[in-house]
């Protein structure tokens, strides 16, 4: 591992600052500040793809980028990393997307919304690989190499491959700095969404129980931050670039899937009939396409259980270029994928314990849905036919006033 690197450790200081000051309030900073975030990188990106095709060579670039080779359709890999680029890009099983969609109205068009995150994702996926693999081009005409030879993946491409066809480039500070600005940026969006979802978890779970969550949300932000950048501090050493490399092949790979599996299981509880009426009663009564129940509930999880079988019987050691990760190594990989699994065994287990009767009387009760689930307020839980819920001591209008918060 070696030892710090001072450098990288300012820089990761300076950027766990920003990330705690812009997400202190909630989503109502964190909101204003993605207005900048989210749409500068957009700006770069056209910036540099305007740069990049008028560069020499340019177009065989995008030519191999768009160029399919349907011997790959083979490759269990393939499948298993293009479900991984489609799990990270849309951050789904990660829990950023529901974190902020809990902020919405109560009739918010959440199907529509999907879409436009689907097709905007996949846009700006599209707009960035002809970004890359136009100046991509460029590199292999002026060094006479194949694409091939200049293409490389992981943080590779993004800090050694781009950077170096960039410096090619006149004036290469202008573009180094846009390029590395643009990363800042869509660094530090990830890293709200995921901290939000966190805090959000542990301020909702205790607000009833501990209201000085609530009250004093800005300690449970400062802890959560300390807390990430202590663990992050190995990744700031001289071999942090394996650290990352192993919890990119790990935590990042399978983990998103499984959870992903776990929560559509989890509609299975809930009920299909009564989840499309939940959200027909969001919409205003508008009838649900069933072709959505059929994606729901048999087209992901068949596929995710296909890709994931065919990864594990292609499954191969982490390795970061020449070097292959010892056995010891690959389990702390596997630790860290179950680390996030293993809890959801966990409180299954605790839900099952904590209930009274027999084996049998209480797995029936667990796999029955709550009477709580369902809206939050008494006003919508009416309108779609839920049963009212106990009192407590959070009030409609607090309710109401705490997911209008954004």
């Amino acid at each position: 591992m070696g030892v710090i690197r001072w450098q990288l450790l300012l820089c990761f200081i300076a950027t766990w600052i920003i990330v705690y000051l812009c997400i202190i309030k909630g989503v109502k900073t964190s909101g204003k500040v993605v207005y900048f975030t989210a749409t500068f990188p957009f700006l770069v990106l056209f910036i540099l793809l305007i740069r990049g095709l008028t560069l020499d060579g340019a177009i065989d670039g995008a030519l191999y980028f768009i160029r399919p080779r349907f011997d790959k359709l083979l490759d269990a890999k393939v499948w298993l990393s293009a479900a991984n680029q489609v799990f990270l890009s849309y951050g789904a099983g990660w829990g950023g997307i529901l974190t902020l969609a809990s902020y919405n109205k109560f009739n918010r068009n959440c199907l529509r919304d999907a879409l436009i995150i689907v097709c905007s994702g996949s846009f700006t996926s599209i707009l960035a690989g002809f970004v890359i693999f136009s100046v991509l081009g460029y590199m292999a005409h002026e060094t006479g190499a194949n694409i091939e030879d200049v293409v490389s993946s992981g943080p590779g491409l993004a800090f050694v491959a781009y950077p170096e066809a960039l410096s090619r480039l006149p004036l290469p500070q202008l573009w180094a700095f846009l390029f590395f600005f643009m990363l800042i940026t869509l660094g530090l969006d990830s890293e709200f969404v995921t901290l939000e979802t966190c805090i959000t978890a542990v301020v909702d779970e205790f607000k009833e129980d501990y209201p000085i969550f609530h009250r004093r949300r800005f300690f449970v932000v400062l802890g959560t931050c300390i807390g990430m950048m202590l663990i992050g501090l190995p990744l700031t050493m001289q071999g942090g670039v394996y650290v990352f490399e192993l919890f990119n092949w790990y935590s990042a790979g399978f983990t998103p899937m499984l959870i992903v599996l776990f929560e559509v299981l989890a509609m299975f509880i809930y009920g299909g009939k009564r989840f499309m009426n939940d959200m027909s009663n969001m919409f205003g009564t508008v009838p649900i396409p069933y072709w959505w129940f059929f994606n729901w509930f048999v087209v992901t999880p068949i596929t995710i259980v296909v890709i994931m079988i065919f990864g594990f019987i292609d499954q191969v050691p982490a390795y970061y270029d020449d070097y292959i990760f010892p056995g010891w190594a690959q389990g702390i990989g596997w630790a860290l994928t179950m680390s996030s699994i293993i809890m959801i065994f966990v409180y299954a287990l605790y839900s099952v314990i904590r209930q009274k009767g027999s084996l049998s009387q209480r797995l029936k009760a667990v796999l029955h849905p709550s009477d709580k689930w369902g809206p939050a307020l008494a006003k919508n839980r009416e309108l779609s036919g839920y049963k009212p819920m106990a009192t407590s001591g959070t009030t409609d209008m607090e309710l109401d006033k705490f997911t209008q918060v954004a």
